[in-house]
C-alpha cells in the first residue's frame, strides 16, 4: 500500500486511509515510522484516539491491551488477538506500507 507522506511532528500519531483501510501512523523522526491497523482487535477502539506508544509496545487505553510494535502479538491486557503491523519504507514523498506478517492487506 502506498500513501502520501504527511507532514508530522516527532511523536505525532495520525489516522490515514489507504485503500479503504484505516492505518495508524506514528512518526519517530527522520525516516522512522510505526504503522498499525487503526482498530484495536479487542473491541475496535480507535487507536488514533486511544493508542499510546510506550517503549516497544502499542497500548490501547480503552481496555489496556499491550501489543508488540515488532510483530503485533498481544503482550498483556484484554486482547488475545494480534494487531497488524506494517513495515514502513520512505520513498521520496511517499510511504510504502507492507504487512509484517506477509499477508496481503484486506
Amino acid at each position: 500500500m502506498i500513501v502520501q507522506k504527511p507532514e508530522m511532528r516527532v511523536g505525532e500519531k495520525r489516522k490515514v486511509e489507504v485503500q479503504g483501510s484505516e492505518i495508524l501512523l506514528i512518526y519517530l523522526g527522520g525516516e522512522r515510522y510505526f504503522a498499525f491497523d487503526n482498530k484495536c482487535p479487542h473491541l475496535g477502539c480507535d487507536l488514533s484516539k486511544y493508542g499510546v506508544l510506550i517503549r516497544e509496545e502499542l497500548v490501547c487505553q480503552c481496555h489496556f491491551s499491550h501489543f508488540s510494535v515488532k510483530d503485533g502479538r498481544p503482550l498483556k491486557g484484554a486482547s488475545k488477538r494480534p494487531i497488524r503491523v506494517y513495515r514502513v519504507e520512505v520513498e521520496g514523498d511517499k510511504l510504502i506500507l507492507n504487512p509484517v506478517d506477509g499477508k496481503p492487506s484486506q
